[in-house]
């Protein structure tokens, strides 16, 4: 098969590359980032595009049988109305260009941020969408052109959501994470870090995407997480423990400390967007069982492997790393954190 992933050069696109290289498939990358020399070196055929660009994206397509569609403006980005002009009509692109080259199936990755905060767990693929910032409204109304699609044309679309990723290559934010248990800082957290919170490793993550691209199983929504995972403060303190750097979980006053973390947010002098500091507090976690059940995928990874393991890979690469790639791939600067660091 012949898959093509737009926005392939980010953090998981690097993991579902390989998983789709394991099966012997064709892999094409469509993206504005360069793409790893080593990476072209394994045989991946690189195209250089905006999928906001339409033209480039139909001569990208041709011959193509499935289109992951990764490409998205990421929160920590803030960037207002161009979350719309990528992540909503960048989507629209996508599918009409797949719909007119004959492309099978397209997997439109989506977020966990769809959900906003959670009035329950778990979460199944039949909560309402309630999501929270401008990211978390732009992916839910590419999600909306989604469902508009299927109704009115042929194309199989399925709906991938995944908790936040983590895995080798992951910074972003987990590079403050990384940093601060590095240095055996005190590692700030929401209350008192009790509520339950899955992630999901980007190679469990891959191998539901590749079943989805695979398998007989048509305009359906997934959710993808972990089984195994535990509190914020208990993952939080076995990773502090694999490290081995003095670094020790600190509870705060959660109402105090999400007023002052919307102040530097709205002064963007912190990395940390409403995201960020609105959900980590709650307990938020998927019923996987319908790609279980569907797919016959297990995820093999939980929280505290998923966050060593990456954790592991930081402590070797982070020099490299902290400059070059994308949103996901590269630290961010810490701005205002970066004076509490000093003194925790």
């Amino acid at each position: 098969m012949h898959h093509l992933i737009t926005g392939g050069s980010g953090f998981f696109g690097q993991h579902l590359i390989d998983a789709l290289l394991r099966r012997g498939d064709t892999v094409t990358v469509f993206d504005l980032a360069e793409l790893d020399s080593g990476v072209i070196a394994k045989g991946v055929h690189y195209v250089k595009g905006d999928i906001r660009d339409v033209a480039a994206l139909q001569s990208a397509f041709a011959g193509v049988d499935v289109v992951h569609h990764n490409a998205a403006v990421l929160p920590i980005s803030r960037s207002g109305s161009v979350f719309w002009d990528v992540n909503v009509q960048g989507t629209k692109n996508v599918l009409q260009a797949a719909l007119e080259n004959g492309v099978k199936k397209v997997l439109n990755v989506s977020t966990s941020s769809v959900y906003g905060i959670p009035k329950s767990v778990p979460i199944t693929e039949e909560t309402p969408l309630t999501p929270l910032g401008q990211y978390g409204f732009a992916k839910e109304d590419g999600e909306k052109a989604v469902r508009e699609f299927r109704a009115n044309n042929s194309l199989d679309v399925s709906i991938v959501r995944p908790r936040t990723i983590v895995g080798t290559g992951r910074l972003g934010i987990f590079g403050i994470l990384f940093d601060w248990v590095r240095r055996g800082k005190r590692v700030y957290i929401i209350d008192k870090g009790d509520n339950l919170f899955q992630l999901v490793s980007a190679p469990d993550l891959a191998d539901a995407c590749v079943r989805i691209a695979t398998m007989p199983c048509k305009n359906e929504d997934f959710n993808i997480g972990a089984d195994v995972f535990g509190t914020v403060r208990g993952d939080m303190e076995k990773l502090i423990a694999h490290a081995g750097t003095g670094a020790r979980v600190q509870p705060t006053p959660g109402p105090l400390v999400r007023f002052l973390l919307s102040i530097v947010d709205w002064l963007k002098i912190s990395p940390l967007v409403d995201w960020h500091y609105k959900t980590p507090h709650k307990p938020f976690f998927f019923d996987c069982t319908k790609a279980k059940t569907m797919l016959d995928w297990s995820p093999k990874d939980s929280n505290e492997k998923a966050l060593c393991d990456t954790y592991d890979w930081y402590l070797t690469h982070r020099e490299e790393a902290s400059q070059t790639g994308t949103t996901h791939r590269k630290s961010v600067k810490q701005g205002v954190l970066k004076i509490l660091r000093a003194f925790s």
